[in-house]
């Protein structure tokens, strides 16, 4: 028995997911996506070839698929058990969540037998079925990565789980008993972003009794939760988004491995040019200042405004990490050949730059210049008084052994 999958677009089917009887698991577009003039992109790694078949290696998901469902830990296991799904059944998994992903992109099942009249059926029209299947709320989501999170609906008194034809247009993510001020140090490094000017979707802090009673039954939601706006939900449309796991071919669990931030910056250079570029510069020197060492490929993204010209996507997941002595204290990737932030000075930007293909001493100037901003931005706005004092000793501490912050600490205004 062959199981068909329909892979959506902006409500209509683009192509197609099939697991043969021994389990291979193939992608390939449809005939019609095929024969637009003016396709939109569902990802940049297919757009070298559009016409072939995508085969998962190990009888696994493509990896751009893979990257849609949430990684195997405490989340995975909380979605799998509320929808009776087999653990590690990945297909399975996708498809009992593909009404709710990132992106623009939606999974229903087909019926293979007569892919060619449902090539020309938008996704709409299966709604209903849906509907009756899951009248009530519950787990329907997916949200990439390993962190306890839920995508809901908000207002200022409530958070709640949207029903099952509702999508969720804020993710709110929980604290942890192992690794305490979580959500609190998510909402510092957020605002200090915002103060400097990046882009950053609208966020906030709440305190857990705001969470209902519907949602609060899966977990335990602390104290505290940090609520932050979709950047791919706005005013009831999906915007489409592809992070760089998708845009390099690269299954989640290679998200520390093979590209480094030169190759991202090239990528993006490629892509979207110069602006971008610089824009990734400020951001990656942000990811620095911040202790952030877990700026990985999901935590990159590409968003799709008018379906097919890529741009760069707002902030998201910036936590000061060196907060925690226990994590691993190292950039996420490799940066001119280190992952030690006591390595980082100019002059790895400088091999960067040239690397990437970009102009070396724009690129050092952006980072001097960006370090002033968020130095500005630091002293004045509130920021010192959000991050929680255990975490403001290590950033300090930090700012002063790293050769590229160092010049700079002096300047910051710490709490004493």
């Amino acid at each position: 028995m062959t199981i068909t999958l329909g892979v959506g677009l902006h409500g209509k089917i683009i192509g197609y997911l099939s697991q043969t009887i021994n389990g291979q698991i193939a992608f390939r577009f449809t005939e019609s996506y095929l024969s637009l003039l003016e396709r939109p992109v569902l990802s940049q790694s297919f757009e070298d070839d559009i016409f072939r078949t995508y085969y998962g290696k190990n009888r696994l998901l493509p990896s751009f698929f893979a990257n849609l469902i949430p990684e195997h830990g405490a989340l995975r296991d909380l979605i799998e058990n509320n929808l009776g799904v087999s653990s590690g059944d990945d297909l399975a998994l996708l498809e009992a969540v593909g009404r709710d992903l990132p992106g623009a992109v939606e999974i229903i099942r087909v019926d293979g037998d007569d892919l060619s009249v449902q090539e020309d059926l938008k996704i709409s029209t299966y709604i209903d079925e849906d509907v009756l299947k899951n009248k009530r709320s519950g787990l329907r989501f997916s949200l990439a990565g390993v962190q306890m999170k839920f995508s809901v609906l908000r207002d200022p008194d409530r958070i709640t789980l949207p029903a099952s034809n509702q999508d969720g247009e804020w993710i709110v993510k929980l604290g942890s008993t192992r690794f305490p001020f979580t959500v609190e140090n998510e909402y510092a490094i957020m605002q200090w972003a915002m103060s400097a000017g990046f882009d950053v979707p609208e966020c906030y802090l709440h305190n857990a009794k705001t969470v209902s009673d519907s949602l609060r039954k899966y977990t335990d939601f602390g104290d505290s939760v940090f609520v932050i706006r979709r950047y791919d939900r706005q005013a009831g449309r999906r915007l489409h988004q592809e992070d760089f796991a998708q845009v390099t071919n690269l299954r989640p669990e290679l998200k520390y491995d093979h590209i480094k931030y030169e190759q991202c910056g090239g990528l993006i250079k490629q892509l979207l040019g110069n602006d971008a570029y610089y824009e990734f510069i400020r951001r990656l020197t942000f990811v620095i200042a911040s202790g952030n060492a877990d700026a990985h490929l999901k935590n990159w993204s590409f968003l799709y405004l008018n379906n097919q010209q890529a741009s760069l996507a707002p902030m998201y997941d910036q936590v000061c990490t060196i907060a925690w002595p226990e994590l691993n204290s190292e950039l996420a990737l490799k940066l001119a050949g280190t992952k030690n932030w006591f390595a980082l000075e100019l002059r790895r930007f400088e091999s960067l730059a040239e690397r990437a293909g970009a102009d070396p001493t724009k690129t050092t100037e952006t980072v001097h210049e960006t370090l002033a901003q968020l130095v500005d931005a630091w002293n004045n706005s509130q920021v010192s008084t959000l991050l929680p004092l255990p975490h403001l000793e290590r950033l300090q501490i930090f700012w002063e052994r790293v050769p590229l912050l160092r010049p700079f600490v002096s300047e910051m205004q710490w709490p004493t």
